[in-house]
């Protein structure tokens, strides 16, 4: 991921022998217990992409650290989008108010100098249900682009999400309160706090869920 070009474009607007590390977080509601109360666990994991992905990959290695559980919701529970963005928010807020052109931060690394570091949230690895609860759009509905719900594939109104207008366009729709026009996007009518995050695109976070996406389809 250090070696894209995202990350040398961003790098170019440092200031020098300051460094990107890019962070990626990874979430997943995993069912535990069927017949002792059905008992649910939302870990929440951290890495960075400085490291190479083979290190990664590696659980021996330990380079994701477990950060927290997100509260599961019983069944039935209201509000739960809200209260789940809350939650993740409050242990994103770190990365918030980086300022790009701002002196960074001095984290110590394992070579035993400091650097000036930059961390920007760059990816989240989960499976369907995680990348619409991030996005904040309609379950069935693409988390990266705005086809209608049962396109073909080729559909031939394409528009992706990813135009960085689009986030202010949403915006300007709440404000307006045009619910009905979010709802046709299939976009969910509540303000998503993750638009805020410097250099963030909610809509480009996602890695290939290989398993639940291409083997399962």
């Amino acid at each position: 991921m250090n070696t894209g070009d995202r990350c040398w474009d961003t790098q170019d607007q440092l200031p020098a022998g300051a460094t990107i590390v890019t962070v990626i977080w990874a979430s997943d509601n995993t069912h535990l217990t069927e017949f002792s109360g059905h008992q649910h666990a939302w870990p929440l994991y951290f890495t960075i992409g400085n490291n190479r992905k083979d290190i990664r990959r590696t659980p021996k290695k330990r380079v994701w650290i477990l950060v927290g559980l997100i509260p599961c919701p019983p069944k039935g529970a209201k509000h739960t989008d809200e209260a789940w963005h809350s939650t993740v928010g409050t242990v994103l807020s770190p990365l918030w108010n980086l300022d790009i052109t701002g002196p960074g931060l001095n984290w110590d690394c394992a070579d035993g100098f400091q650097r000036q570091c930059y961390p920007l949230w760059a990816a989240w690895v989960g499976d369907y249900p995680e990348q619409v609860m991030v996005a904040q759009v309609s379950y069935g509905s693409c988390a990266m682009s705005e086809i209608p719900k049962g396109a073909p594939m080729g559909y031939s109104t394409f528009r992706p999400l990813d135009n960085p207008c689009n986030q202010d366009v949403y915006l300007e729709l709440l404000d307006e309160t045009n619910i009905d026009v979010l709802h046709t996007l299939g976009v969910h009518p509540i303000s998503n706090q993750f638009w805020q995050y410097p250099l963030c695109n909610v809509y480009r976070l996602w890695q290939p869920d290989e398993f639940h996406q291409l083997l399962l389809g």
